[in-house]
């Protein structure tokens, strides 16, 4: 019988999980849907419909992968028969699309990170780095080619065994995000009009909160 790739730690188990729940829009997108759909009165739905609805949702699916303990399709044919398929092929496929998305962004990271080792000045000028931007997504062969080298790198690390893979990688990832979020705050709380920014984000205003937001909010605990 094949040996199945395990957890080596319970933290490194930990750790990779919120890797995953914690996505990019927890920085890109939460400020601007916050700050134009009531402040606080935007916040407060947001976080019981996680604690209620997405909560639930994680707890289920990490279940049905530890009691499967095989891959999507099969896991869900092994749980609940063929009438749980199609929930199955939907999963991957959400899968593929979150990729699509995710190696596009790991593309952009992989190109400024190493614009900021050659020392390319255009990652520190707030004046040229719209342009900058602009260009590298314009360009599909720079774009298209960092995404496939985020993806090579991927595919080395899943390759691996869970332990030796992801789990190691993440324990070093996690906390050099968590590090580097905390000085983003402070970099952020101590620019001019920083105040300004806090006031707009956490204001109570409920006449901005709409049916729109609500389903906003819900969208944005599956991000």
């Amino acid at each position: 019988m094949t040996s199945r790739s395990t957890w080596a730690s319970q933290i490194g188990f930990i750790l990779s999980s919120v890797g995953a729940a914690v996505g990019l829009g927890a920085i890109w997108k939460f400020p601007y849907l916050a700050g134009s759909n009531g402040g606080s009165a935007f916040f407060f739905p947001y976080m019981i419909l996680t604690f209620t609805v997405g909560l639930v949702l994680l707890i289920a699916e990490i279940a049905v992968g530890r009691i499967a303990g095989i891959s999507t399709v099969p896991g869900f044919r092994k749980l609940g028969g063929k009438a749980y398929l199609p929930l199955a092929y939907i999963a991957v496929a959400t899968g593929f699309g979150i990729l699509c998305f995710y190696s596009a962004v790991g593309g952009w990271t992989v190109a400024y990170f190493i614009d900021a080792l050659l020392g390319n000045a255009a990652v520190a000028d707030k004046a040229a780095l719209g342009a900058h931007f602009g260009a590298l997504v314009a360009n599909p062969v720079h774009a298209i080619g960092f995404q496939i080298v985020f993806l090579l790198l991927t595919a080395l690390v899943v390759n691996r065994e869970v332990s030796s893979g992801i789990e190691r990688l993440n324990k070093v990832l996690l906390p050099t995000f968590f590090i580097l979020m905390i000085v983003i705050i402070i970099r952020g709380v101590t620019l001019p009009g920083a105040e300004k920014g806090i006031e707009y984000l956490f204001s109570w205003h409920p006449e901005a909160f709409t049916w729109e937001s609500l389903l906003s909010a819900m969208g944005f605990m599956f991000f």
